[in-house]
């Protein structure tokens, strides 16, 4: 629903500041040595005055492109990995297969750092990958680095800073260009914004009539597993997901394990990794859409081993293009991610000046190379045979240009398209609204009504050529003006178009998909950024059943090759906009072309799968999954007379094999009656808070374990109160004596069970945690472990942690007597 953008729009003199994703940095040789980067600033900053000089201890963060060894090479590689009738088809590149082909060398690599850190600048490299680097230092060590000025500038309300003349860089190196050299660029979330008024769509004519069972509201994960015919034997089994985002995670793991208790789905784990060069993350805008993306993938491929979110510690290009750049480089990184965000794809410009070819009328093109440097990373994860599937906006037939005032969804008439879901690199998803009837227990769900959103993201590229693979019929692809550079194509060329594929993005008012947010259950999730981790989600379960070494490779070559056969497209696609029923034409724009009709158009590509004929046609027939996935599965509510059905509390989940034994052995190795696997907390009946931890294998502290004693304490706070429970055990062999209190030194009942997955469960009355009323929430849940024994007269402790997750202790809440 919420919508990261890369535009910006104020007024500048007679025309707009229109800030998209810019032209290759083509440089200018000044010496033998150095080249200019001309297009490395705002070309519209000639038209804004200056307000002051920026300060030049202001600490600002860079990122810096490489150019690979080998492009040419790379090219003809991957049309050879995509193509049936070459030796090299399917012959997918380990990461670190592709940095020995086409990557930077490691002394152009060394030489880069080396410049950086020679006029002050701290730098990170990014593991598995050599085509970007970051730095950050104080505007006066890059201004000197790179020969530039740094002003500050007022446009309209929004104030920034930006360089004032083009960098001077070392021709040696080969520099594609930089981003971070203004703050006025890079990803944002279009929230709390007033709506400006807009072309609107054609109201599809939905039937007046429906259906006292149809569900017209929000679709659940097993609605989405009917209505997409996907196969309940193949739920993503040993496949993982990536998700792309920046800033704060603070409840999207807590509230993930929400989703999945309330639908019965099993924990799936998930790791948040950062990058980028800021100190601290605190940007929380997009909390929200964190739990869109993780719920939907998850949702539709519950059974993956693990979801790797890959997150930008800010919402900059600097720490996007890092965070890419780290799932390609990643040895073990899933074969399919998901990024729900965008803003206008790259569109040439002149020097200052609007009205060249292809600009929207009175619109100033500018910005720096980003877009460039997003198209090395996602060559990558094609080369790699990873797909990245895109959200292409909520903005209808046009890129977000003037989002400084919108909000959510409205339609815009800029002529250009969201990048990166237009880059054919990438696939595009589109956003429908989707009826289903519901199910019964003995039928399952099906499709009532869907069509096109009248909002969803789509259209032509006027500058992004078509890649060989989208080969539609009819031939309604239009031709380009120019390339996104501004230099004519050589010969006639079409350009992309988008979407190319389709899933439901609700229409945010009244449809959409179920998801917890702050532990809220029954949340609504919209956009076509839930169309896009939808879409990951359903392909992870499709490569479960490949059984080609490296999985089915980038997903559009072999989606075109499906869809382009007609009879393999009756089934496998249900087209959106064509002769069934079931569907009803609608538009994202004013003109015809923004409409849905049968076979692929603007609005929906496609249409939507039928996962389980797509699958069978690109798996060879298959549809089980390659290798089964052992999940956790989450307890099932618990009943208390608080209310009927009720769900377990907020469950602390922690990885195995983190308890180290620090001392005295010191190798690392890990004590597994200390380490904790997961914490539940439920209420068994009116009078009781219920704690459950569970370990990784509990037994009786003894010499031969390494302990004499051992305290197992669980935290939360009720009423604004913090409270824990320990139980303790002291002594030698199976005799020991097992105490259980709570923090005011009150006996409490409990039970230990030895052995894997062994259990401690604590009934802690709540008269003595201030008697909480049902609807009461307990909040702040976590548990720590200690283990001790005697050396040389002394204790030594050791500490295994549950993280504090969920939330990392702070404020994960769970209502008493809440029902599912």
């Amino acid at each position: 629903m919420k919508r990261p953008l890369w535009v910006l729009v104020a007024g500048v003199a007679a025309a707009a500041l229109l800030l998209g994703p810019p032209a290759i940095a083509r440089s200018s040789q000044t010496t033998a040595s150095t080249v200019v980067l001309r297009n490395n600033m705002l070309r519209s900053i000639a038209h804004l005055n200056a307000v002051g000089a920026t300060d030049p201890n202001r600490v600002i963060g860079i990122g810096v492109g490489l150019q690979g060894n080998d492009p040419a090479g790379e090219a003809a590689y991957v049309a050879g990995e995509y193509n049936p009738a070459s030796p090299l088809y399917g012959q997918y590149l380990a990461p670190d297969d592709y940095e020995a082909r086409f990557g930077v060398p490691a002394t152009r690599v060394n030489a880069t750092l080396q410049w950086l850190r020679s006029a002050g600048l701290t730098t990170q490299t990014i593991d598995g990958s050599s085509q970007y680097v970051t730095a950050s230092g104080t505007v006066a060590q890059v201004q000197k680095l790179l020969s530039v000025k740094f002003s500050d500038y007022r446009a309209g309300d929004i104030a920034f800073y930006a360089n004032t003349k083009a960098p001077t860089v070392p021709s040696n190196l080969g520099i594609i260009g930089f981003v971070g050299l203004n703050n006025l660029e890079g990803p944002r979330l279009n929230t709390q914004q007033k709506m400006p008024a807009a072309p609107a769509a054609p109201t599809p004519a939905v039937p007046s009539t429906i259906s006292p069972d149809m569900n017209i509201d929000l679709q659940t994960p097993s609605d989405l597993w009917d209505v997409y015919n996907q196969p309940a034997e193949n739920k993503g089994d040993g496949q993982q997901i990536a998700i792309f985002g920046w800033g704060t995670t603070k409840n999207t793991e807590s509230d993930l394990r929400g989703f999945e208790r309330e639908y019965g789905l099993p924990a799936v784990p998930l790791t948040v990794n950062y990058y980028g060069t800021e100190t601290q993350v605190t940007d929380s805008g997009g909390e929200v859409e964190w739990n869109i993306d993780t719920q939907a993938s998850t949702g539709m491929a519950p059974n993956v081993v693990r979801e790797t979110m890959y997150m930008g510690k800010a919402g900059t290009d600097a720490d996007l293009l890092a965070a890419y750049n780290a799932w390609a480089g990643d040895k073990n990184g899933a074969l399919q991610g998901s990024s729900s965000f965008g803003g206008c794809e790259e569109a040439p410009g002149t020097d200052g000046l609007a009205g060249s070819p292809g600009s929207p009328s009175g619109v100033v093109i500018a910005g720096n190379p980003h877009q460039d440097l997003y198209e090395a990373a996602l060559r990558k994860m094609v080369a790699e045979g990873r797909t990245m599937f895109a959200s292409t906006g909520d903005t209808g037939a046009g890129c977000p240009a003037v989002s400084l005032v919108l909000n959510g969804a409205t339609l815009v008439p800029t002529p250009m398209l969201n990048y990166p879901a237009i880059s054919q690199n990438a696939v595009a998803v589109g956003g429908t609204v989707l009826y289903s009837n519901a199910a019964t227990t003995t039928t399952p769900a099906t499709r009532a009504l869907e069509y096109g959103w009248t909002h969803g993201g789509g259209g032509f590229s006027l500058f992004m050529a078509a890649p060989d693979y989208q080969k539609v019929s009819p031939a309604i692809l239009t031709p380009c003006v120019t390339d996104p550079h501004g230099t004519p194509y050589t010969a006639p060329t079409n350009c992309r178009g988008i979407p190319d594929v389709s899933a439901i993005s609700g229409d945010i008012v009244s449809n959409g998909y179920t998801i917890t947010a702050g532990g809220v259950n029954d949340s609504s999730g919209g956009g076509t950024s839930l169309s896009s981790p939808l879409w990951a989600g359903m392909w992870t379960r499709i490569q479960a059943a490949s059984t080609k070494k490296g999985g089915l490779g980038f997903a559009n070559p072999a989606i075109y090759a499906v869809a382009n056969d007609p009879a393999k497209n009756a089934k496998d696609f249900f087209d959106i906009g064509g002769a069934s029923t079931d569907t009803i034409p609608s538009c994202n724009g004013v003109t015809p072309l923004n409409c849905s009709h049968p076979g692929w158009d603007y609005l929906t590509g496609w249409g939507t799968p039928n996962v389980t004929e797509l699958m069978k046609d690109l798996d060879g027939g298959r549809t089980k999954p390659v290798k089964k996935t052992k999940l956790q599965q989450l307890p099932p509510p618990s009943t208390d007379t608080h209310g009927g059905t009720t769900c377990p509390g907020p469950q602390v989940v922690d990885p195995a094999g983190d308890a180290p034994n620090d001392y005295p052995a010191g190798d690392g190795s890990n004590l597994d009656n200390l380490d904790i696997t997961s914490i539940v907390y439920s209420s068994p009946d009116a009078n009781t808070l219920r704690v459950k931890m569970t370990l990784k294998d509990l037994e009786v502290p003894s010499p031969a374990s390494g302990m004499l004693s051992a305290l197992w304490y669980v935290y939360f706070s009720s009423g604004g109160t913090a409270y824990n429970a320990q139980a303790t055990v002291n002594g030698v062999g199976p005799a020991a004596a097992w105490d259980f209190s709570d923090s005011a030194g009150n006996a409490v009942t409990g039970v230990a069970v030895t052995g894997p997955n062994g259990t401690i469960t604590m009934d802690i009355p709540l008269a003595d945690i201030g008697n909480p009323a049902a609807g009461a929430s307990i909040t702040d849940t976590f548990g720590d472990v200690h283990g001790s024994l005697t050396v040389g007269g002394s204790g030594e402790y050791f500490t295994a942690s549950a993280d504090r997750a969920p939330d990392s202790g702070n404020g994960a809440s769970w209502i008493l007597g809440k029902t599912c």
